[in-house]
């Protein structure tokens, strides 16, 4: 697929704009990035072909490019497998011990607990770096709308 070609590139954003509205309204963030319908590199180059391609030709809205920005930020939050388990399950304990209605000190026995002690950095990490990546995605997609 040659996401540099205007055609190319739109269709490839219409099928990455679809899965992540799914994956959204399914509250599946992280996800898992062999889930996307293209490699990152090619959903990138396809958003900044669009959004340069729309730019030129004074089409593109602020809200469009707001959405663009939005779905190429996102891109951030598609990583290994390995790594959306680890938040997935990082998450539905931590879910699981707000929603139980024992004393703090009932709840250190807990697999629940258990899981949130043993993995509670690495998810810390894994979260500062997802966004460390988001907020450098945004600053590129910003770098190359001034370009135009």
């Amino acid at each position: 697929m040659n996401a540099i070609d205007p055609m190319n590139a739109q269709q490839v954003v219409i099928e990455y704009a679809r899965m992540l509205e799914r994956d959204i309204n399914e509250s599946r963030h992280p996800a898992r990035v062999d889930s996307l319908p293209y490699a990152k590199p090619v959903i990138k180059s396809a958003i900044k072909t669009s959004a340069q391609t729309l730019a030129v030709s004074g089409q593109l809205t602020d809200e469009l490019r707001d959405y663009l920005e939005t779905a190429y930020t996102l891109l951030a939050e598609y990583l290994d497998g390995e790594l959306v388990d680890l938040m997935t399950q990082y998450r539905a304990s931590a879910d699981e011990l707000a929603a139980d209605a024992r004393l703090a000190r009932e709840k250190t026995h807990t697999a629940a607990w258990r899981t949130l002690v043993d993995s509670g950095a690495l998810a810390g990490d894994v979260a500062r770096a997802v966004t460390a990546d988001a907020e450098e995605l945004r600053r590129e997609f910003r770098e190359f709308l001034t370009s135009v």
